[in-house]
């Protein structure tokens, strides 16, 4: 009897341990993402959007959506000053990237307003996938 209780305690402590590390380790996923999501057909309803690519500069070279400026968290301190050059700030900021499940786009968002202070950007949801099935980029074939 002292070992199963001794075992519910170690399970327990392990698993409050699991649960401190998840919501403490600063890549723990953001539960807010959704409120940044804009759907396509909603970002066309839009004057004019500032479109950034937030995939692989690789990927990037592939294809992209015309006008669109890249911008990763793998070369961010580099590319910020292209983003910074062009960027209008009366026109919406959407981000992209590969895929629904890509988080790249979010972690771009979020750093662009916490790091920059810009307030109307969005997250493109479906990214690249969804801009190609609407034949809206230049070299769609990744």
């Amino acid at each position: 009897m002292k070992f199963v209780c001794e075992a519910c305690i170690i399970s327990v402590v392990a698993g409050l341990c699991g649960v401190i590390s998840f919501f403490a380790h600063p890549k723990a996923p953001a539960f807010h993402v959704d409120e940044l999501e804009v759907e396509l057909e909603e970002v066309l309803r839009f004057e004019e959007a500032f479109w950034i690519d937030a995939r692989s500069d690789e990927d990037f070279e592939k294809g992209q959506l015309k006008g669109a400026l890249s911008l990763n968290e793998e070369r961010w301190e580099e590319q910020i000053v292209d983003f910074l050059d062009a960027w209008n700030p009366d026109a919406p900021t959407v981000v992209y990237c590969s895929s629904q499940a890509c988080l790249r786009s979010h972690e771009v968002a979020e750093r662009l307003k916490a790091e920059l202070g810009v307030e109307n950007v969005f997250v493109l949801k479906g990214g690249w996938e969804k801009l190609a099935e609407a034949g809206m980029v230049e070299g769609a074939n990744q």
